[in-house]
């Protein structure tokens, strides 16, 4: 933190420009204005290579706030000191989509904002909050975080309304870890950012490339957050079906799949060590093809193990078969053991559940589709939605006890 760096009693508030810097290693000598960013990427790779060195079994977390090309490397950044406004709000998905275009791909805002203490009124101040912890659970880097002197920001501050909202939101982070997982796995390999401008989805829909009210997860999540004041729409990916997290809070973002996906998920658990990834569920959204793919990735979680090829990266894949689909493994990479679990298979199609099946994982799983599917009346698909969520993992969310 304050690794600009700075200085509070001068106009710049950081060292004058012209002030020398002797360089070392790679770094030739020269003024402070061009290594005012560098210093905080050199004071970011210092502490991951001093972690390192005392503990080389394991991966080093640093979390940096300043930086420059190449940080990306060693840490992991936040957008500094936001307030708690509406503005602010919705600035932290620009803040995040810009930093990960830029190289950053591991970067989120602290929430429900740094300074100040939020609106005034009890229900703008509720609808206000709970928006904070809906769009930051779903960002690369989530952290809750307030300034000495602003009021207490912890979740359950605000009323057991956002209390509940912040847990359900977080609930369904941690259901979606195995994606998320995935989704840094693939931009540490290409570069492409965890959180992605919209109009990745589609570069020939204008609408999406002037629309920040909403993200994309990878590639196959599309994020819907309401983060202004006025409710204003938020354009989407057209054709891309909702995503049956099932949320109670109207406050917190609506989840899109694209068509031709398939979304790795794991149980509701409390902390990431609670339970293993099993069973795994998969969720599956047939393009007009009736045909989907997607990609697990697992490694050991910490550790070096999979610069030896010690990790697991599956793509698995739908195909049509006769009366239903057919779910298999299309390709595996790495040399970690697949794990002996179950697999949950649950088939999306013309934005409806339609039908939901089980297996091992590593054989073939065979989904029947139910007979009248192509014209289900409503208490067709409402039986079809509740035999899916009786196989389902488990509740996506429950309230404990």
């Amino acid at each position: 933190d304050m690794n600009e760096p700075s200085v509070f009693n001068v106009p710049s508030k950081t060292v004058p420009e012209d002030a020398q810097h002797r360089g070392g290693d790679d770094f030739k000598p020269g003024p402070h204005a061009e290594y005012h960013n560098v210093f905080g990427m050199l004071e970011a790779k210092g502490t991951y290579e001093g972690m390192l060195a005392a503990n080389p079994s394991k991966r080093p977390f640093v979390l940096t706030r300043a930086g420059y090309i190449g940080y990306q490397r060693y840490a992991a950044t936040w957008t500094g000191d936001n307030v708690s406004s509406w503005t602010d709000l919705s600035n932290g998905i620009s803040m995040v989509l810009n930093l990960g275009l830029s190289g950053q791909p591991f970067s989120g805002p602290d929430i429900p904002g740094f300074g100040q203490n939020g609106p005034k009124d009890d229900a703008e101040r509720t609808t206000f909050f709970s928006r904070w912890w809906g769009l930051g659970s779903m960002l690369p880097f989530s952290r809750g975080h307030s300034a000495k002197g602003t009021e207490r920001k912890e979740p359950w501050s605000f009323g057991p309304q956002v209390e509940e909202a912040a847990r359900q939101a977080l609930w369904r982070r941690y259901v979606m870890l195995p994606y998320l997982y995935t989704a840094f796995h693939e931009s540490s390999l290409t570069g492409l950012p965890v959180a992605r401008p919209l109009f990745f989805a589609d570069l020939q829909d204008p609408a999406l490339r002037s629309e920040d009210g909403g993200f994309l997860l990878g590639d196959d999540i599309a994020v819907q957050a309401d983060v202004h004041q006025d409710n204003r729409p938020v354009a989407m990916p057209k054709g891309w079906a909702k995503l049956p997290l099932d949320t109670t809070d109207p406050n917190l973002p609506t989840l899109y799949m694209r068509p031709g996906s398939i979304i790795p998920l794991g149980p509701p658990k409390e902390f990431t060590g609670q339970k293993s990834l099993s069973p795994l569920w998969l969720i599956v959204n047939l393009d007009s093809s009736r045909k989907a793919s997607g990609k697990l990735y697992e490694d050991e979680g910490d550790g070096f193990g999979y610069k030896k090829s010690d990790n697991l990266l599956t793509t698995y894949e739908v195909q049509p078969n006769g009366m239903g689909e057919a779910i298999q493994v299309a390709q595996t990479e790495g040399k970690h053991p697949r794990p002996k679990r179950q697999v949950i298979v649950s088939i999306f199609e013309d934005g409806a559940w339609r039908s939901t099946g089980s297996g091992t994982d590593g054989d073939k799983i065979f989904v029947h589709m139910p007979l009248g599917f192509r014209n289900p009346t409503p208490e067709q698909i409402e039986g079809m939605r509740r035999r899916a969520a009786s196989q389902r993992v488990g509740p996506i969310y429950e309230k404990p006890g």
